[in-house]
């Protein structure tokens, strides 16, 4: 994880400066926005030593409204590098038949930075755009979550991490809305995909006695976001 870090780091850093280095036409723009995350639950089985017969699983977080905030660095009209953080209140959830759920309240975070294209130069009335980029998903556990995970009488899955960090991906579309000078709306719709967080499950064990969370793949994120920004625009741009 840290060397992951390191890279997008470097990767945010390198981007930053190739932008803020084409200072004869570069704005800025600050906003905030609300989204809509719709979650792709996942499905898995346990096997031996833990089960001598295939036992299914599900494992979902429950499709909720997250709150964020965005950075945009402008650039020469049709390319810009973007900085966003959101918050989002949820609860993972182990489902299995005939059995009570497993329920584990708490957050996710999503911080990502993006490189955004403008086909049509910005500055128009309405600018569409397309975005990729990398960044971190913090998925965190309550301390109420955690005990009742611990609690043999409760859960019993053991001492689990407070927070299982992730290298997370995402890109999408969107259009922005330029209503006056120094204001305006946008809309946008990202798929957003990151490992499973496993809040130090293994995957696999030789105990037949251990937890295991022998799941594969991609979790993976819908969001619908609308948001409004406030911008500072260089004599380029007006």
């Amino acid at each position: 994880m840290r060397k992951e870090f390191v890279l997008i780091v470097v990767l945010v850093l390198s981007s930053s400066a190739s932008l803020l280095g084409q200072a004869e036409q570069t704005g800025y723009e600050l906003g905030a926005y609300v989204s809509q995350h719709n979650w792709q639950p996942r499905s898995f089985q346990i096997g031996p030593p833990q089960a001598s017969m295939p036992v299914a699983l599900g494992y979902r977080y429950t499709d909720h409204v997250a709150y964020g905030v965005r950075a945009n660095f402008l650039s020469e009209g049709h390319w810009a590098g973007e900085l966003s953080y959101s918050y989002q209140k949820n609860t993972a959830t182990l489902t299995r038949q005939s059995f009570t759920p497993v329920a584990l309240r708490g957050a996710v975070h999503h911080f990502f930075y993006n490189e955004v294209f403008y086909p049509i130069r910005y500055g128009r009335h309405l600018v569409p755009f397309i975005t990729a980029g990398i960044g971190l998903a913090a998925y965190q556990l309550s301390d109420e979550a955690r005990a009742r995970a611990a609690d043999p009488r409760i859960y019993g899955l053991g001492t689990l991490r407070s927070t299982d960090k992730r290298v997370a991906l995402n890109y999408g579309a969107g259009v922005k809305a330029n209503i006056v000078s120094h204001f305006g709306i946008r809309g946008d719709f990202r798929h957003i995909f990151s490992d499973v967080p496993s809040y130090g499950i293994p995957k696999e064990s030789p105990n037949p006695r251990q937890v295991v969370l022998p799941i594969q793949g991609k979790l993976q994120i819908y969001e619908f976001s609308v948001g409004i920004y406030f911008r500072a625009l260089s004599e380029g741009f007006k």
